[in-house]
Order: structure tokens, then C-alpha cells, then sequence
């Protein structure tokens, strides 16, 4: 099992924090880190999310440059109110300065009243996001890249640098429902699901197989990561958070002890989920840090002993 830590969405951090996490993580023995997304925050969403959003690209670019091998990853780039093929370039830049270690993690967003700021419509950005998906791979793998779609196109244009990776890093696609599931199967490497529990995991998983089997896809070198908010709470440790309300967790919450946290996690990982991103629930950068320790000291190695 490999293990991310998502840099905070409701802790509001001066950007060195941010690097500072990364570099904690790196030396903690975590394998990635991830920056989330949103360009605005409309008022009426400023209780669930920090007001403070840094760029996550250009913040990731800061990261790579401040650590070594820890992996760096979006989760989620909201795609269809970017233009992909700028998309296309930061990315692939950002993995050629980080010797290929970009995950692109990629979603079509559910904040409508951002995309009303950014002057892009709401309505059919799941179309929207297969088609950028397209578009990017094919200025990744094609040396005379060429599309032509409802909502971009191009042709007769050169593109690079190429990504690093070969053929390119991999996508992983965000959300649990229906169509995130089949954009999934048919344009992703990865699916990554947030919020879930073992049991959510599992009928997905299911459905991403008939799915497959219907499109003749192979899933043997397909990825299945989930994010969580973490919530540690143990006797022999101080509880985390004490003053976070239970009634302000999302639908599934990895909050328990940490002999419970751990089994939660070999459950994820006998469904053949083989990467979780944590985010932890804290008040402050000291909370992220002790979280941080207790994963790396108490859980990982349990994990994978």
C-alpha cells in the first residue's frame, strides 16, 4: 500500500507550510503528496473549505523542487474550467522538472457558482472533461497532435516537452458516481473515490470490472487510490481535534483508534485498492505534523509488513 498525504483544504497555511508539509512527508516515508484545486471560493461553501487556495501547479512546482522522491499529485485538477491545452503544458513541464513524478488526478468539479465566476458553463462539464482528457493525451503521445472536438481543437502545432513519463503520468479519475466510474475505465489509469468506505470501494470496484468487460478493457495495470479525511483518536495519544465536530465529517471519515484506522485500511487494501491519500483533520500545523508521525510510526508499517 502506498501512502499520500493531502496538503490541507480547511486549514488555512502560509505557502511555506505547504512545503514544509511535503518535505515532513518525504523524510516520514510517505510516497506522494497532493494539492487540491479551486480557483475561488464562493461565500456560501466558505465554512466546508479554507478560504486559501494556492494554485496547486505552481505550488506543486515548489515541492518538487524542495524534495527528491516523494511523488506530487493533483486531486483533484477541476478540468473543464481550464484550458487543456495549457493544462497539458503545465503538467508536463512539472514532470519534466520533477523527473517523473506527477500523478494527474482530474474531476469535473461541483461548485457551481465557481464556474459562474470563471465564465464557463456548468452544464456538461463531464463531456467536457472526457473531451480535455482526449485532447491532453493526444498532445502528450502524438508527435503531430491533432483534435478536433465540440468544446477544443487543434492541428498543424508541435507540442513539448513531452511528460517524462512514458507515455505519459498517469490520470487518475476523481468521484464515485456512475460516470466518473465509466470516464474511469475508459480514459483513466486510476480511479480515486473520496470519502468512501470499504464498502462503497467495493461495489464500485465492481462496477468499474463490468464496465470493463464490456468495453474489452484491461484493468491488470489499472490503480485504485482513495482519499479520506483522516481522525485519529487513541488512548495512548492525545485525540486529535477535540473540538472538531462529528456532524462536520463527510459522509465516511477514517476516525477511530489507530488499531481501527489500520483495519479499516488492510480492508481497503484486500479490495485491491493499493494507494490512500490522508488528509488529515486538524486546527493546526502541529496537528498535521503529529498525525503525519503517528501514520508514518504506528500504521504504515502495519500495513505493509
Amino acid at each position: 500500500m502506498e501512502f499520500g498525504i493531502c496538503l490541507p483544504i480547511r486549514l488555512s497555511l502560509e505557502a511555506q507550510s505547504n512545503i514544509n508539509i511535503a518535505k515532513r512527508a518525504e523524510e516520514l516515508g510517505f510516497d506522494s503528496v497532493w494539492a487540491s484545486d479551486h480557483v475561488v471560493m464562493p461565500e456560501k461553501h466558505t465554512g466546508m473549505f479554507s478560504e486559501v487556495f494556492y494554485d496547486p501547479l505552481i505550488l506543486l512546482s515548489y515541492i518538487a523542487a524542495e524534495t527528491l522522491t516523494i511523488k506530487i499529485g493533483t486531486s483533484v485538477i477541476i478540468l473543464p474550467y481550464r484550458n487543456p491545452v495549457v493544462v497539458a503544458k503545465m503538467i508536463a513541464t512539472l514532470d519534466v522538472l520533477s523527473q517523473g513524478r506527477v500523478i494527474f488526478g482530474v474531476g469535473p468539479g461541483w461548485m457551481r457558482e465557481e464556474y459562474e465566476a470563471l465564465s464557463v458553463p456548468y452544464e456538461k462539464r463531464g463531456a467536457r472533461t472526457n473531451e480535455y482528457i482526449r485532447a491532453i493525451k493526444e498532445l502528450w503521445t502524438n508527435d503531430d497532435p491533432n483534435f478536433d472536438g465540440e468544446y477544443c481543437g487543434f492541428s498543424n502545432i508541435k507540442f513539448y516537452p513531452r511528460p517524462a513519463q512514458e507515455p505519459h503520468p498517469p490520470i487518475l479519475i476523481a468521484g464515485s458516481s456512475d460516470y466518473a466510474i465509466s470516464r474511469a475505465v475508459e480514459l483513466g489509469d486510476g480511479w480515486q473515490p473520496t470519502w468512501v468506505s470499504p464498502e462503497d470501494v467495493e461495489i464500485g470496484i465492481s462496477k468499474l470490472h463490468r464496465i470493463a468487460d464490456k468495453k474489452g478493457r484491461d484493468l491488470s495495470a489499472f490503480t485504485y487510490s482513495v482519499r479520506n479525511r483522516l481522525h485519529i483518536v487513541d488512548s495512548d495519544y492525545e485525540s486529535l481535534n477535540e473540538n472538531e465536530a462529528a456532524n462536520d465529517d463527510p459522509p465516511f471519515v477514517l476516525r477511530g483508534t489507530i488499531v481501527e484506522i489500520t483495519d479499516y485500511i488492510k480492508s481497503y487494501q484486500d479490495l485491491g485498492v493499493s494507494h490512500i491519500v490522508l488528509d488529515p483533520a486538524a486546527e493546526s500545523l502541529d496537528d498535521i505534523f503529529h498525525t503525519m508521525e503517528i501514520v508514518s510510526r504506528e500504521i504504515m508499517p502495519d500495513i505493509n509488513v
